[in-house]
């Protein structure tokens, strides 16, 4: 029997694996590798680093596996023809899919590798403990919280801890950074305008147009020497590059981030398909964002590709992506969003924000998930 591998419990590999059928299943040897025991939703976790929520977030990888896959829990180094090394075993494939999600990309600005993230379960829990811990301090070093980058990610986590410590009486003074001359660059002026008019309610100070220089121990630069804010709660938001494993493999790439072809193979290795945040995908001059709905519709394709290979059935089919909008969630009362060209704000934009995620609810547990 074949052996294939599936390389990471992201929301790519996740929807690959939900879309395949039992009888599919049957057909060759299935290995899910992945190095925690467990799914996180990536698009969620700001609400566990501002203490907003942890319902459904963190989920059991044997909750949701079909018993013909076999789980094993072991960390990827690199990845040759055929051959996958861990550290603790390694492992042959006839096909492998690997969906290892992404890693902190700092632009090489000094400092920023030295700040908390929000990229996955055990850092965003971190960031939460260290954050409320260090505001029960009196000193402006700990009362001072400075997240860096207004995309998606920046925007949630700073409207979710602002609602927060709002909530809950705490005092902090919040910063927001975003280099662009305003924040959520991806959306239009006006409504990103919105977005920063409901952060500034919340006493949220936006520093757009504010380029971080360097970050020297507690004090991150904007702009010059002469403008800095010192802080203890330091988060960086503002970039990411695929997973390190694809830069120490045999895959060309960028940013640890492959061309894929119209297939979702790697160059020159058609046994290896790359989804999610590890692979590069153009959208004319310039590529797709790497975000849960893009690793979604691959994941989705190329179950449908497998399971014409299992069943010895051509597939002619190529990977096509036409993105659908975006919704920006500001804390659980409010949100923004640009859904197929229209913009919406407030109770309609958070009404689309919760269908997402029982979209997602929905694709791992079925009807016993709502």
């Amino acid at each position: 029997m074949k052996k294939i591998i599936f390389l990471g419990a992201g929301y790519a590999n996740l929807s690959l694996i939900k879309s395949l059928s039992k009888e599919d299943l049957k057909k060759a040897e299935f290995l899910l590798i992945n190095n925690n025991s467990y799914h996180y939703k990536t698009t969620e976790l700001h609400k566990i680093a501002a203490d907003e929520s942890e319902k459904n977030i963190k989920i059991d990888l044997k909750s949701i596996i079909p018993e013909e896959i076999v789980i094993i829990q072991d960390t990827a180094i690199k990845i040759e023809p055929n051959k996958l090394y861990c550290k603790n075993t390694d492992y042959d494939f006839d096909e492998i899919y690997i969906g290892l999600g992404a890693n902190k990309n700092t632009f090489g600005i000094e400092g920023l590798e030295e700040t908390y993230e929000i990229g996955d379960y055990e850092n965003a829990l971190k960031t939460k403990e260290d954050l409320y811990k260090n505001l029960e301090k009196s000193e402006s070093i700990y009362k001072n919280v400075v997240i860096c980058g207004a995309g998606f990610s920046g925007v949630e986590l700073c409207a979710s801890i602002a609602q927060v410590c709002k909530s809950k009486d705490i005092d902090a003074n919040i910063y927001i950074i975003e280099a662009m001359d305003e924040i959520l660059p991806m959306y239009n002026k006006e409504l990103a305008k919105v977005a920063r008019k409901y952060l500034e309610n919340l006493g949220v100070k936006v520093l757009s147009s504010h380029k971080i220089i360097k970050k020297q121990g507690d004090r991150i630069y904007l702009n010059d020497e002469e403008n800095y804010i010192d802080s203890k709660n330091i988060i960086f938001t503002a970039g990411v590059k695929g997973n390190a494993v694809i830069g120490n493999s045999v895959f060309e790439s960028k940013n640890n981030r492959v061309l894929v072809n119209e297939y979702l193979q790697a160059p020159n290795y058609d046994n290896c398909y790359i989804l999610g945040d590890c692979s590069l995908i153009m959208n004319n001059d310039r590529p797709f964002a790497p975000t849960a709905q893009i690793a979604c519709k691959q994941g989705n394709y190329l179950a449908k590709s497998l399971s014409a290979r299992l069943n010895n059935q051509s597939f002619k089919e190529k990977f096509s992506y036409k993105d659908q909008g975006s919704v920006c969630s500001l804390s659980e009362k409010y949100a923004v969003a640009s859904v197929q060209g229209r913009d919406f704000s407030g109770f309609l934009a958070k009404v689309l924000k919760k269908f997402t995620e029982i979209k997602w609810q929905y694709k791992l547990f079925g009807l016993k998930g709502l």
